[in-house]
């Protein structure tokens, strides 16, 4: 949220549920193309574009078809990008990990295409650098949490996050192993 332009009150309440300009992100779809031009070109990885990539992803409206790109190395972390018509993207990290850009779009978080653009590319560089790892935990008793890490010289993001217990056996049924430590893409 910016306060530079709400003020130290911070934004009006019917400003969180109010999205004035979705306009102002409609060049995310055109970076996160080139972006995937790039990577595809940088890096040796396979490109699937299709619907039906990623249900779980796909779940709302889509302005195109999604974007995968898998690293030859199966120990490098897949990426997916899907197209919303909001317009925005959701992307798609390793096995279980997800961020959409922007994060909200309501007026009141007043997020910019510029900030996501760099965002977007923070996160991948980040991906792709192997400084990135995600963790399923599902005790016999308890509570069970996701774990998400993002790192680079200039800091840290992502954590534990609660899962409902029914919901973390779903993640793991998909998957071999409950902890991906992720290595960098091989380069072309």
């Amino acid at each position: 949220m910016s306060s530079y332009r709400w003020g130290p009150e911070g934004p009006p309440p019917e400003a969180y549920s109010r999205v004035t300009n979705p306009e102002r992100f409609a060049g995310l779809h055109e970076f996160a193309d080139a972006l995937l031009n790039r990577l595809e070109a940088e890096f040796a990885v396979q490109r699937a574009e299709d619907y039906g990539l990623d249900p779980e992803m796909e779940s709302v409206e889509l302005a195109r078809p999604s974007v995968r790109l898998t690293p030859d190395d199966a120990d490098a972390a897949p990426i997916l990008f899907t197209f919303t018509a909001f317009p925005g993207i959701a992307a798609r990290f390793g096995c279980w990990y997800w961020r959409t850009f922007p994060s909200c779009g309501c007026d009141a978080c007043d997020e910019s295409a510029e900030g996501e653009f760099e965002r977007l590319e923070s996160s991948i560089d980040d991906v792709i650098a192997g400084r990135f790892r995600e963790e399923i935990r599902l005790p016999f008793f308890g509570k069970a949490f996701q774990t998400l890490e993002l790192w680079s010289p200039s800091g840290r993001s992502g954590g534990p996050l609660r899962l409902n217990r029914s919901k973390a056996r779903q993640l793991l049924a998909g998957s071999d192993r409950s902890l991906y430590e992720w290595k960098p893409w091989p380069v072309r």
